[in-house]
This record gives C-alpha cells, structure tokens and sequence, in this order.
C-alpha cells in the first residue's frame, strides 16, 4: 500500500469471502498483525494470535473432513500427506494472495518496509486467523464454504499429487478390502547390459494380469505395475 492509501475496510474482504460478520471486530483483530499492535500499544496482538492457533486446528479438522467425505478409500498415510499439502505455508499463502490478503492488513511501520504484506510466513498467519474468526463467528458453517472455494485450486493439486504417492500400497489395500487378497509380483523379463538392466514386472491377483510396469529397478518396475493396475480397475 502507498503511505497515503486509505487502509480497505474489511467488510470487502468479508464479501469476497461471501461471508458476513455477526461480530466484524473479531475479522478486524485476525487482520492485526502483532507488529502494529506492539506500536500502537494496543492489545489486538494476542487476539490474532489466538485466532491463529484457533484457525490452524480448524483448518486440520475441516480438510480431513473433507479428505475422508471424498477419499475414505485412501490409506491414512496418503490423507495425511494430501492434508499436510493444503495446510503448509506455501499452500496457505497462495490462497492468501488470491484472496489479495496482505491489502487488508494491518502492519507495522517496519513490517510494512520489509514487504511484509507478501511474505509467506505471515500470509499462512493471516489466513489460519481469518479462518478462526470465521469458526468463532459461525462455526463450521462459516469455514465449510470458504474452504471448498478458496482452496479448490490446492485440493486439486494435493489430491492428483496424492494419488501416486504409494501405487504399490494402495493396490495392496485395495485387493484385500475387496477379495482378501495380496497382489504378486513377477519379474517377466530381464533386458540390457549388467550395469543398465530393464525390469519388466508383471502383477497377478491369483492367475489375473492386473497390469504391467517397467524400471531400471524391480522396485520401480513394480511401482509401475501397480499403478497401471490402478488405472485398469473398475473405481469402487
């Protein structure tokens, strides 16, 4: 913001939002930032610091929700690491800037000349005590919406990253939630020199050909065999 710029009243980012406060203070304390509280000698600090440790755990709780509603066939392994994906700084930060978060708040003059309406760290803040306020004023009710249209660019992204995070588990527990069985793995061939070997793996479910892969390493090769796998299965 330019030093004569009228600060934005946060009732536009209440609307962006598509939400209105029952109580707009508790939105104004989450947009003051401790370094403008520390000069104005005002007690706002430790209130956006509140509605940060608040919205950090709504935020957890309200994306595993939504992970298992969507994906309850995932390993918990896979849904803590798409969750971990939605919730980290960087993630945070780009919904922050979509939002055009940093315009909003309120900084110290020497937060202000470091730039501190777009750096990362503090966006991720602003955003977790946004979604406080909102849990204090509506509940889940509040979050719920913001959360599926704000993040929907960062589900997508977590949710395709997620899905080859351990092809070879994922087939694992899917043959035996659904036949109580494990997938077998055969090497079909081997190829190329010694030091440049080709795996060529073959999966099975009994004498069933699930699909085939191939890698430099069995390993690999086997990954790859399970994810083709994967994809040849009718979704459950």
């Amino acid at each position: 913001m330019e030093p004569n710029e009228p600060h934005p009243d946060p009732a536009e980012l209440a609307a962006r939002l598509g939400y209105v406060f029952t109580a707009p203070e508790r939105l104004a304390a989450a947009l003051t930032h401790r370094s403008y509280s520390a000069e104005a000698g005002r007690a706002e600090s430790a209130e956006s610091q509140r509605l940060e440790f608040l919205g950090d755990a709504v935020l957890g709780a309200i994306s595993a929700e939504w992970l298992v509603a969507r994906r309850g066939d995932w390993r918990e392994g896979q849904l803590t690491q798409v969750r971990s994906r939605l919730t980290n700084a960087a993630a945070l930060a780009r919904v922050a800037r979509r939002l055009d978060l940093g315009r909003y708040l309120l900084l110290g003059r020497g937060e202000e000349r470091d730039g501190g309406r777009d750096k990362e760290s503090l966006l991720a803040d602003a955003l977790e005590a946004v979604l406080g306020a909102l849990w204090l004023d509506g509940g889940a009710a509040a979050v719920r919406p913001v959360f599926a249209n704000e993040f929907a660019a960062e589900l997508e992204a977590a949710l395709a990253a997620g899905r080859d995070d351990n092809p070879k588990g994922e087939l694992q527990e899917r043959l035996q939630r659904e036949h109580r069985e494990n997938p077998r793995y055969e090497v079909v061939e081997e190829s190329g020199p010694s030091h440049d070997v080709l795996f060529k793996v073959a999966v099975f479910r009994d004498e069933e050909c699930l699909g085939r892969g191939a890698g430099s390493t069995k390993r690999q090769a086997e990954t790859n065999a399970a994810r083709q796998a994967l994809e040849r299965l009718p979704a459950p």
